[in-house]
């Protein structure tokens, strides 16, 4: 079998992993902007395996939740993959795949990816419009148009995925110094609050001085 990523290690035993679905919105939004960690989710709602009682997504190993590829060519966006492993894919076929560090590494890797695709997370018909012809992409997918049985289905997935988002979201911490957009804005307003406050103190400090000198 032909790899892609020849040059990262092979794992004979891949662990296998999961991750909740309320993480799985946290990790996203720590990664990304919401708009992209909803359409991420989405896709993950309508696609990933999941635990018996539905409350986790399943890995095939390593960590990837997607069944994210590494021997049908490199990826537009290759730092969090790490590794290489092998299992037979549902259609029966042996296929090698990516191994990532942790959960973050695989929905950082996930962001980028659906990102690039042009997903909006943020409103059902573009994601449902932009799973379909660009990232589901059956050969019929000309004729899968709006109002039609299988775009309402797949826009069904969203809304029920956009709900458990709602939820998930309502439990979720920002990282203030963390990796999000949401994490850097925070990180830049406590800076320059604390710069504004220097400033404010030093000059206080010094018109204070002049005074007191007159």
């Amino acid at each position: 079998m032909k790899s892609a990523y020849p040059e990262l290690p092979f794992i004979n035993n891949p662990k296998k992993t999961n991750v909740s679905l309320e993480d799985s919105v946290h990790f996203l939004l720590d990664v990304t902007d919401e708009c992209t960690a909803r359409a991420v989710y989405s896709v993950m709602v309508a696609e990933a395996s999941r635990t018996k009682d539905r409350k986790a997504f399943n890995s095939a190993g390593e960590y990837n939740y997607a069944g994210v590829q590494t021997d049908s060519g490199r990826w537009g966006y290759s730092k969090p993959i790490i590794s290489r492993f092998r299992r037979v894919d549902v259609g029966g076929n042996n296929r090698e795949f990516a191994g990532f560090k942790n959960n973050e590494g695989f929905f950082d890797f996930m962001a980028n990816r659906i990102k690039a695709k042009g997903f909006d997370g943020c409103n059902a018909d573009k994601w449902t419009e932009t799973y379909i012809q660009k990232w589901w992409s059956p050969s019929a997918k000309a004729s899968y148009t709006k109002g039609t049985e299988k775009y309402n289905a797949k826009k069904s997935i969203y809304n029920t995925a956009m709900k458990q988002f709602d939820e998930y979201k309502k439990t979720y911490k920002p990282k203030l110094f963390g990796g999000s957009n949401e994490g850097k804005k925070g990180k830049k307003i406590f800076i320059g609050i604390g710069i504004a406050l220097l400033v404010l103190g030093v000059g206080g400090g010094l018109a204070y001085y002049l005074l007191k000198k007159k």
